[in-house]
């Protein structure tokens, strides 16, 4: 398995061509993949957030009608506005679901079109500061009634009264009947603007739609939303899968007719595309473990009083996997420092730059036996002549003699 792996990214993820990229192609590279995957990820928005979601099929709209408390109150309408204009709106219109549509665009709109809730809010609150301006009244008058019998008590003159309004023992009880019966003239005013709102044709025909239907929306809502999670991230991996295998079918082509330009774009944009295919797959194993063999694990260490134990074997788990990458990752350094220390090539250009082959620090060849920097030897003595010369080149600058 592992030889297999590293056989398959040898073959296809590796050229032995010896072309340099420029820095402005590299730059371009890099744009292209910033634009394909913001490209991929507006794809996959459209794919998870416009079709196929519940929250589109059922929208927020229809929702806040269903869960309304009271249909026959106009003051409930103000939550049931269409929605706002936002991305995609037009082609979400087009899935909603059809009765849905027939709440929204045929019961609601009948609804809309027999009475204006702005302006029945609008009297509403006229009426309310009336009533309000009332029951003020009403309560200054209660709270002042003995007052005014102690100022009849006392024979005190009405211009001396601290009574507003010239209330008097004689109007004080008119005044309080006239205030309790224009009360009540507001409060059947109100009873009924919400009785003629409740009794007429189009509130009836929706609160007889809402209801038939009510349960079996709401319910096919919560099944699709359970099933949206796991739903979701197969769609993306069926968007993902096809642009991956043609952009690694491709970069494998440009790889066997060696253009090697042509090679690093396809294989950077393998690499894009590959990103939230491994969120998705990674998402996909967390959903589908099996979460009651673990809650029921967590519940016996509860039981027995250490759950921490759990976490333990978590801490553990990270650390052996990512002790194992570290491991492996710094062996392949090693290995292909070592690579390169016996490359003669990198060598050389290390002698030319004047720079340490092992630390790439700035050395004199000529002056200096040992890098200050990492101890690496600089120089060994000639077999042949037996002076010291440059140590990893391929002949000895004394005698010309062959040092390997």
């Amino acid at each position: 398995m592992k030889n297999s792996l590293k056989n398959f990214y040898k073959n296809n993820f590796t050229y032995s061509g010896k072309e340099k990229l420029s820095k402005l192609t590299i730059l371009f590279i890099i744009l292209l993949n910033i634009f394909v995957f913001i490209t991929i990820g507006l794809g996959i928005d459209f794919q998870i957030k416009v079709l196929n979601n519940p929250n589109t099929s059922f929208s927020s709209q229809c929702r806040n009608i269903l869960n309304s408390k009271s249909l026959n109150d106009y003051n409930n309408y103000i939550f049931m506005s269409g929605t706002y204009n936002s991305k995609y709106q037009s082609i979400k219109n087009l899935e909603i679901d059809e009765r849905c549509t027939t709440i929204i665009d045929t019961k609601l709109d009948a609804v809309k079109k027999e009475h204006n809730i702005k302006v029945l809010r609008q009297n509403e609150r006229i009426l309310n500061n009336k009533q309000n301006k009332i029951n003020n009244e009403l309560s200054y008058l209660r709270e002042n009634y003995n007052t005014v019998l102690f100022e009849k008590m006392s024979a005190q003159k009405s211009d001396k009264s601290i009574i507003k309004d010239d209330i008097s023992s004689e109007n004080i009880k008119e005044k309080y009947n006239s205030y309790l019966e224009e009360n009540e003239k507001l409060k059947k005013e109100k009873q009924n603007i919400r009785k003629e709102f409740t009794d007429s044709k189009s509130v009836k025909e929706l609160n007889a739609f809402v209801n038939i239907n009510k349960k079996q929306i709401l319910d096919d809502y919560k099944t699709q939303s359970k099933s949206y999670a796991l739903k979701k991230e197969l769609i993306t991996l069926i968007f993902l899968l096809p642009l991956f295998l043609l952009s690694f079918y491709i970069m494998k082509r440009y790889l066997k007719n060696e253009k090697y330009t042509l090679y690093v774009m396809f294989k950077n944009i393998v690499v894009v595309i590959l990103i939230p295919i491994v969120i998705s797959v990674l998402t996909l194993i967390y959903m589908l473990l099996p979460k009651v063999f673990l809650e029921k694990v967590l519940k016996f260490f509860y039981e027995i009083e250490v759950p921490f134990v759990v976490y333990y074997f978590a801490i553990a788990f990270f650390v052996f996997v990512f002790g194992y990458l570290i491991v492996k990752i710094q062996k392949r350094f090693r290995e292909n420092q070592k690579k390169l220390e016996e490359n003669s090539i990198s060598n050389t250009e290390s002698y030319n730059k004047s720079i340490c082959f092992k630390c790439s620090n700035k050395v004199d060849y000529l002056n200096m036996s040992f890098c200050p920097c990492c101890k690496n030897e600089l120089k060994v003595k000639c077999p042949n002549c037996n002076k010291e010369t440059i140590k990893n080149l391929k002949h000895c600058y004394n005698c010309g003699n062959d040092l390997k």
